[in-house]
């Protein structure tokens, strides 16, 4: 398999980390059971520590199927192709439309491909690797398939919506342990073509630790039918973004390094870059230190956010701008994703 078309596309609208903290003002003032000034000192302090610069969101007159559009035409035109060259669809998102049928279908409707098998693939911020690997069983399982299309549309700043403008209105300082996190979002849209290639298989490492599914999640009005206890589960309903931060990052950091540096064992090549899920520069930073990683780390965290599954394809394009990640080599995709769930696998374009 091969990876012959990449492109990530933001909206237009620049969020500087000020007027970040002038929204959790603005919708806090009147609710907050504390003082103002000390909530400000805070969010400054939480938000110089992930590293973060900015952030993009939609303006008014932006719509995510407009964007994923272009986006799909660019990696289209980059990989030489047609899109009646595309014989598979994956979306593998968070952000979504439709719960049924596919948000895929109607990706496919917008595109143009009445006839195109198309699915998706819903796995939090892990949906991308999934959905890399689903395309390379295809690729290398089915003759018919010769092309596969996976695009993630990440959207999350509608208002009202899953954060905005809940996770922005701070009642006491103890929800900052689960609302925080909402203040690094970016937007995106990402599409990668995957094609077959003298390189078939790729290598994979996944490690899953469902025991802490509980720590991100967006629930439906009906998730207390699909638990066997609600202990330590978030009790909304209501579609709103909860995540606690700090125990993602407590019973996640080791099992992420321990998944890389498994993976690197066994390959038998030193690869080109390291492209890590956006979820920190800082968290980044300190475990690639504590993974021993001596060639470049490439995210687009300080400039775009977390943009969740599009995180790993918009640092990949960035790479290929940059001229640091070019046709031949080989790198690394790094993921900790809410589930929990962990990944390390190959990446290499053509």
């Amino acid at each position: 398999m091969r990876l012959s078309g990449i492109d990530c596309q933001i909206p237009s609208n620049k969020i500087v980390n000020e007027e970040i903290i002038e929204l959790v003002k603005f919708y806090s003032t009147e609710k907050y059971n504390g003082s103002i000034k000390d909530l400000e000192e805070l969010l400054r302090r939480f938000i110089k520590i992930t590293g973060i610069n900015s952030r993009f969101w939609r303006s008014k007159n932006e719509k995510p199927i407009d964007l994923l559009i272009t986006s799909v035409d660019r990696s289209l035109k980059m990989a030489g192709l047609h899109r009646n060259d595309i014989d598979l669809v994956i979306y593998s998102s968070i952000d979504r439309g439709f719960l049924e049928p596919a948000n895929a279908s109607f990706v496919c409707k917008a595109i143009g491909l009445n006839n195109t098998r198309c699915f998706d693939i819903s796995d939090g911020c892990m949906g991308w690797g999934s959905a890399v690997q689903t395309a390379n069983s295809f690729l290398c399982s089915y003759s018919e398939i010769e092309t596969v299309l996976i695009i993630n549309s990440e959207f999350p700043m509608d208002c009202p919506g899953s954060v905005l403008p809940k996770n922005f209105t701070i009642n006491t300082i103890s929800e900052l342990d689960w609302k925080a996190p909402s203040f690094t979002l970016g937007e995106a849209v990402s599409s990668c073509i995957f094609q077959k290639g003298d390189y078939e298989t790729w290598k994979y490492n996944f490690v899953e630790a469902s025991d802490q599914a509980h720590l991100c999640t967006i629930q439906l009005f009906n998730f207390q039918n699909y638990l066997t206890e609600i202990k330590n589960v978030n009790g909304s309903s209501d579609l709103q973004f909860y995540s606690l931060g700090n125990d993602l990052l407590k019973f996640g950091f080791e099992p992420a390094i321990k998944v890389l540096n498994d993976f690197l064992k066994d390959l038998k090549y030193i690869p080109r870059v390291i492209f890590p899920h956006s979820i920190s520069s800082k968290v980044i930073q300190e475990a690639a230190i504590k993974a021993s990683i001596e060639f470049p780390v490439c995210s687009t965290f300080s400039e775009l956010g977390n943009i969740a599954t599009a995180s790993i394809p918009s640092a990949i394009s960035k790479a290929i701008l940059n001229n640091t990640f070019t046709k031949g080599q080989k790198g690394v995709a790094w993921i900790a994703s809410a589930g929990m769930k962990f990944a390390a696998f190959e990446i290499q374009i053509q």
